[in-house]
């Protein structure tokens, strides 16, 4: 894992000395400006991320190896130059973000519009580095740093479907938030390959479905790497979706006592929309279970008394909102919620035994 830095408080004009004159490698003026000393602390592939508090700041960056005590003597006559930078506007950046990350088109990235990220560098433990930030944008709110080293992988696998039969299959990459980071099919024998750079010892997920299957998730984390880059071919088998079939949505957990789904499930519930994406007429029954009873208080809506939901039904309802939130129609979910009377260990012995009460599950009401 990285570091994180922030949120700062916003910088303001360019301090005691205007040490840039206007080139193609460095700013044509310092407006707001951030200076930081970094010092490594391992080996590796390092990256960061600078991300503004108001998204419609425009930062730009550049990033010097730092000597001794001479650089800012040599950077005022112009010596010294970047070995990476972002000179360019916000048009192309997401939520205003830029920074360095791997397999980026360029080094350096002048001035107009271009990409946001420049490429990640190798680094080495105890070099000492220069990063210097300008917030073009007047009237910022500040930013926040995050960095973190890569590792270079390869996840390998086969798909199968219940009778062993190889299935082609999407595969696709997920970070913990749900984003897309790769995505893939496995061939006509199952098998499919993803070459990546992931950050260092976080959690990925895999979401692998095809067309007439239900969706399986499988956890990625590069500690877990063998030999290097490799990880352990993983063997996903796949039910078929039918009509009436109950299936187990893994790994969702919330908030204790609440309906606010935890981020570390969202690749399940992602999984789940990308399967509801892919098969437009598939209907499902979204069901609810507690590790016991639990019930609302009561609330006062427009001067009337709601009725009390029980929490497995809050909790179904959380996930359906994330899908029509994305666009999945209403109509094709039905919410239900269990607490505890379905519980897989009425007298649960252990922390394994409280968590698999605690499950969702999804009932296909019709397929077509």
């Amino acid at each position: 894992m990285g570091s994180n830095y922030g949120p700062t408080i916003p910088p303001k004009e360019f301090g005691k000395l205007q040490e840039f004159k206007s080139n193609s490698l460095t700013f044509e003026k310092e407006h707001n400006s951030a200076w930081y000393l970094l010092t490594i602390g391992r080996d590796g592939e390092f990256a960061f991320d600078i991300v503004p508090e108001d998204t419609t700041n425009d930062y730009d960056f550049l990033l010097y190896n730092y000597t001794d005590s001479t650089f800012c003597d040599e950077l005022n006559k112009g010596i010294l130059k970047p070995i990476r930078n972002n000179l360019s506007n916000i048009i192309n950046s997401k939520e205003g973000k830029t920074g360095l990350k791997p397999n980026a088109e360029k080094n350096t990235i002048s001035k107009g519009v271009g990409q946001s990220y420049s490429n990640s560098i190798n680094v080495k433990r105890g070099e000492k580095y220069i990063l210097i930030l300008d917030n073009v944008s007047p009237s910022g709110r500040g930013h926040s740093l995050f960095f973190y080293y890569m590792k270079d992988a390869e996840i390998k696998g086969k798909v199968v479907g219940e009778d062993s039969i190889p299935l082609i299959a999407e595969v696709t990459l997920t970070d913990e938030k749900g984003n897309t980071i790769e995505q893939t099919k496995s061939k006509t024998d199952g098998t499919y390959s993803i070459k990546t750079s992931l950050i260092d010892n976080q959690n990925y997920s895999l979401l692998i479905f095809s067309d007439s299957t239900f969706v399986e998730t499988r956890s990625i984390n590069t500690k877990n790497l063998k030999g290097g880059v490799a990880f352990p071919d993983i063997r996903t088998m796949l039910p078929k979706l039918k009509k009436g079939e109950k299936y187990k949505l893994g790994n969702i957990n919330f908030v204790g006592g609440a309906t606010l789904i935890l981020p570390e499930s969202m690749y399940s519930v992602e999984a789940l929309y990308k399967l509801m994406q892919k098969n437009k007429k598939l209907k499902i029954q979204i069901e609810g279970h507690t590790n016991g009873n639990s019930v609302y208080p009561q609330k006062v809506v427009d001067g009337k008394i709601v009725k009390p939901k029980s929490l497995s039904e809050g909790r179904a309802e959380a996930i359906s909102d994330y899908l029509t939130k994305k666009n999945i129609d209403k109509e094709r979910i039905k919410i239900i919620g269990y607490e505890g009377s379905k519980m897989l260990y009425p007298i649960p012995k252990n922390e394994k035994e409280h968590s698999a009460n605690r499950r969702v599950e999804i009932k296909v009401i019709s397929i077509e």
